[in-house]
């Protein structure tokens, strides 16, 4: 019977390690979950600057989240959703799925770029989210009973954001957009909740589309599918054929735009 106490005690003290090594490593356990996953959804590096969990009080922040530009493209990345603070169910914490509140996502920052192809980022990052995943989730992320931990977002808002547009075709010349509100409201809810890489997907999709949209009001389709030596071209052969001294000022209207891409140039951005 001793031996059987000593054993029992001796499994307590390493369950309540584990816990207490688990409760004071939660920032940097839930850090992890979210870069694995959105790297997982988006097929690019996702990284997070900093969580701070204050789970007694229901909160939680994160900063410095930035999404990776596929490969290709000049900037690093796609995506800097710049604060986000968050409102747990304190009461579901214990529970799968975990309720939570709201998350407010403030400053998000986007590059939309079309490059020397004609092809943009937004695009291939929205077919990456389209492709799925059927990578195994790792033990570690599912609940006791082996069932996946899941979540359900009574309020999701993304405000404050702007996206600067940049077009290989145009010598890379840059334009700011503002971009509007996003408000999702029970994700996860119909399906009895969401896991992350799920919420991961659908909000970047979302995103995806916010920016498609907003950008589509500055002429940035015409550059789609078409290569730059091929506006060049064209321009180039526009400039042929008006001859003489309209020739020379539509050749001096192309300024330091990649050699140019004729009257399209100054159609861009309003310009």
């Amino acid at each position: 019977m001793k031996k059987v106490l000593i054993g029992v005690a001796a499994l307590a003290v390493i369950i309540v390690g584990g816990l207490a090594f688990v409760w004071s490593n939660l920032d940097g356990i839930v850090k992890d979950a979210i870069q694995t996953y959105g790297s997982e959804a988006t097929k690019t590096e996702v990284r997070v600057g900093d969580v701070k969990l204050e789970l007694e009080a229901g909160k939680a922040a994160i900063s410095g989240l930035t999404v990776g530009n596929p490969s290709g493209f000049t900037d690093p990345n796609i995506f800097s959703l710049g604060n986000i603070a968050t409102k747990i169910d304190v009461s579901t914490i214990r529970q799968n799925p975990i309720v939570i509140d709201e998350i407010i996502i403030s400053e998000a920052a986007v590059i939309y770029e079309i490059n020397k192809a004609g092809t943009s980022n937004v695009d291939v990052l929205k077919q990456n989210l389209g492709g799925g995943s059927t990578k195994a989730k790792p033990a570690a992320d599912k609940a006791g009973g082996g069932e996946e931990l899941k979540m359900i977002i009574r309020k999701l808002v993304v405000e404050g954001s702007q996206a600067k547009v940049r077009i290989a075709a145009l010598g890379d010349a840059e334009q700011t957009v503002k971009l509007p509100s996003i408000l999702l409201t029970d994700v996860g809810k119909k399906s009895g909740g969401a896991t992350a890489a799920e919420v991961a997907q659908i909000l970047s999709s979302k995103l995806v589309g916010n920016v498609k949209g907003a950008v589509t009001s500055l002429g940035v389709n015409k550059y789609l599918g078409k290569s730059a030596d091929l506006l060049k071209k064209g321009a180039m052969d526009q400039v042929g054929k008006v001859g003489g001294s309209a020739g020379t000022a539509v050749t001096d209207s192309l300024g330091g735009a990649a050699g140019g891409a004729g009257n399209a140039v100054k159609g861009l951005f309003g310009k």
